[in-house]
């Protein structure tokens, strides 16, 4: 179909950048997967077996990893879009009917990975996200720019209000506990189905259950969305198509990002108990900043030493084939369906596992990218999206 985008017509740094995200991702998501959405937002048993250990790398990954990698993914999200629309205005194509079939795909498989694999899913948000953002992608760069600065801005005020002390858990989380640990396949999906994160429902009304559900994904859409546009504002000025031209400018605001990120999360990050204002601070200010310094950084690598970063650029190639299988790997890891490791590793051999997990599939990656063009939910979703089965394996012209 007119307006696809080619191999050819793919950018290095977002392939890199969207590698190292899916690694920060999976360590930040190492924590729910042993221990459950509850260690998410509290200590529970089996996190700290290994004594200062896990202690230590819990608080690292606290300061360093939750949230930004999450935010560095949209965006990555953000700036696709934008790539994609501006290619097929490019080629005089209609973008409107790719964008709807493409992200309905998507909301279809966000909602089957969060039935049938894992309630932590981010597809299902994106989705949703995206059909917001492309009210704001005829602006111009400054209208983008402008938007994404309010919308950052107005989230991040929240910061101010009151810390409101310890509420009460939705009864989702608790209630997860017992169905990772000993539930069957068949419970987890109908747990998944009927009780909603936000505790309006525990397997009752299934209207209740939606209305809880919408809500929830409503409240992830505005967090991520001030990252959608800015992703957006970075795609129409060009940044990373010629990121040699602002290296210089790239040096300056390193070192602000970093700051400003770590001074913002480190207050979290060391809290022992819950306080409000300390994580709206992290969430809101912090991970968009070490989100930019990540980002930053890998573009900074990649436009000296390209070769260094192949690795994660093989796994960002095929980003949602790996994305999912993340999933299925660490389910049956944890999961009493599966091997039953839920809350026996503690959280630093569970963060060890991730590299060892990430590094098989670096070598996945590589190998069926020797005979394959893309990966096969990316395969999938393009098919649906252009609505033609799309080339899959190679040939000698594609390796020549």
């Amino acid at each position: 179909m007119s307006g696809s985008i080619q191999q050819n017509e793919r950018i290095l740094s977002l392939d890199v950048i969207r590698g190292f995200a899916l690694l920060g991702i999976l360590i930040a998501n190492s924590i729910v997967f042993q221990f459950g959405m509850l260690g998410s937002i509290t200590n529970v048993q089996g996190m700290y077996q290994n004594g200062a250990l896990d202690e230590w790398t819990h608080f690292f990954i606290r300061l360093l990893v939750d949230g930004s990698f999450i935010t560095l993914f949209s965006f990555l999200f953000g700036y696709g879009t934008a790539l994609q629309r501006s290619r097929f205005l490019a080629k005089q194509a209609s973008f409107t009917p790719v964008f709807w079939r493409r992200t309905c795909l998507l909301f279809i498989f966000g909602f089957l990975h969060i039935i049938f694999l894992w309630r932590g899913d981010i597809l299902l948000t994106y989705s949703l996200t995206a059909m917001l953002l492309l009210a704001f992608l005829p602006l111009k760069k400054r209208g983008l720019f402008i938007s994404a600065i309010i919308w950052f801005t107005l989230m991040a005020s929240t910061a101010l209000l009151p810390d409101v002390g310890a509420t009460p858990v939705p009864a989702y989380y608790e209630n997860e506990q017992a169905i990772i640990a000993n539930g069957t396949y068949a419970d987890h999906v109908q747990f998944r189905g009927s009780t909603d994160m936000i505790g309006l429902s525990s397997g009752g009304s299934p209207i209740v259950f939606l209305f809880g559900e919408i809500f929830f994904q409503l409240s992830a859409v505005l967090t991520v969305m001030p990252m959608f546009l800015f992703g957006a504002f970075v795609a129409k000025s060009k940044w990373l198509e010629a990121f040699h031209l602002y290296r210089k400018k790239a040096f300056l605001f390193l070192p602000i990002f970093l700051l400003v990120g770590l001074a913002a999360k480190l207050p979290n990050a060391l809290a022992s108990g819950g306080n409000t204002q300390y994580e709206l601070l992290s969430v809101y200010i912090g991970a968009p900043f070490l989100a930019l310094f990540y980002g930053t950084s890998v573009a900074l690598i990649v436009s000296y030493r390209s070769k260094w970063m192949t690795p994660f650029a093989t796994v960002g190639k095929m980003a949602f084939t790996n994305y999912i299988l993340q999933s299925v790997i660490f389910t049956f890891l944890f999961y009493g369906y599966g091997l039953g490791l839920y809350g026996q590793l503690g959280i630093f051999y569970g963060v060890l596992l991730c590299f060892v997990v990430y590094v098989l599939q670096v070598l996945f990656s590589i190998v069926w990218l020797n005979f394959f063009r893309i990966g096969p939910l990316e395969y999938i979703w393009r098919s649906g999206t252009y609505l033609r089965m799309q080339k899959l394996t190679r040939t000698k012209r594609d390796t020549d």
